[in-house]
């Protein structure tokens, strides 16, 4: 009867989790970066959620539907914790690596945007362009920056990082 009721209460948050993001998308109209390196198998829209805690402060973005964008999101909830990488980008290491089968290499990754890094298993959120390239594998697209991208740039050098699907409550 357990596992009834467990399935029972991850059908509701994932029913909220997608009526929230559609009414996102309606209601604030869904525009995408022009340099979104989506390709026919990434949606933003069809994607989850999430909430990246910096103390009190969130930040949310949506993953996108990509089998290495559900590995991570079977991760959460995740604590990390991010350095800022080269003035642009705050990275930290994952618990364990992803798959990149299923993924886009992006050489030229875009302010706003949530990548994996498979040379060396780190997330990395971009918040700015220095017009750096990235060497081979490149990086793979997790997801999009909704609100908040200008909290995690003035977050420091170091930043511990609670991310979790949104329909959690927070910190």
């Amino acid at each position: 009867m357990t596992d009834v009721v467990t399935v029972a209460v991850r059908a509701r948050r994932l029913a909220a989790c997608l009526l929230a993001t559609a009414l996102v998308a309606v209601l604030g109209g869904c525009s995408l970066p022009a340099k979104a390196h989506l390709s026919k198998t990434a949606s933003v829209i069809l994607g989850m959620p999430v909430v990246l805690w910096l103390g009190d402060r969130a930040v949310t973005a949506t993953l996108i539907d990509t089998p290495p964008s559900r590995q991570f999101a079977a991760m959460l909830p995740l604590t990390v914790e991010l350095t800022d990488a080269w003035g642009q980008a705050k990275a930290g290491p994952l618990p364990r690596s992803l798959t990149v089968e299923g993924g886009v290499p992006v050489h030229d990754p875009t302010p706003g945007e949530v990548y994996f890094w498979p040379s060396n298993s780190m997330i990395a959120v971009y918040y700015d362009d220095l017009g750096q390239a990235v060497p081979d594998p490149g990086l793979i697209r997790l997801g999009v920056v909704k609100t908040g991208l200008d909290r995690l740039a003035a977050a420091g050098d170091r930043v511990t990082v609670r991310i979790e699907p949104a329909a959690a409550t927070g910190p």
